[in-house]
């Protein structure tokens, strides 16, 4: 995948200053967003004009704290998908957090390994189902593209 795969961060900035409004229902401002972030307002503005290409993470983070988005908006490839993912409700401070790390560590997984985590956590959503519905007991554990033995053979792991 290459840069040219994805929308220009000017682009996407773009969007959110288009697509999130003040809680006044006007369009924030580069002075608005910059109390809000600790971002001078002309570096704002060259992030709006394309003369900043590649934010620092500190930046985006800052963004997406304000803007109250995933840090995984900045890896949109259309305004579809910005819009898209702005549609999706905002979650508590916290939570985001959470899920820009969860987003942030499988993206750098092969693709099997993504996989995995994907039906680690359907395996995580029977069990929390399961649970819910007053059951005392797991689901059994899925088996994944690397069977543990696998994996304990290259650790030099004798145990089963």
């Amino acid at each position: 995948m290459t840069e040219s795969d994805f929308l220009t961060f000017a682009e996407q900035i773009n969007v959110l200053f288009s697509a999130r409004m003040h809680t006044t229902g006007r369009a924030y401002t580069l002075h608005d967003v910059s109390e809000g972030t600790g971002i001078a307002v002309a570096t704002l503005s060259q992030m709006r004009t394309g003369r900043i290409k590649n934010p620092q993470l500190s930046t985006l983070r800052a963004l997406c704290s304000f803007f109250q988005i995933p840090l995984r908006y900045f890896e949109t490839r259309t305004v579809e998908e910005c819009f898209a993912l702005l549609q999706q409700p905002a979650t508590d401070d916290t939570k985001l957090g959470e899920l820009n790390e969860i987003a942030f560590r499988v993206t750098h997984l092969s693709p099997e390994a993504q996989q995995d985590i994907l039906t680690i956590i359907r395996w995580v959503q029977t069990a929390e189902q399961r649970y819910k519905q007053g059951g005392d007991t797991l689901p059994p554990f899925p088996r994944l593209s690397r069977s543990n033995d696998d994996v304990n053979e290259e650790q030099g792991d004798d145990t089963p």
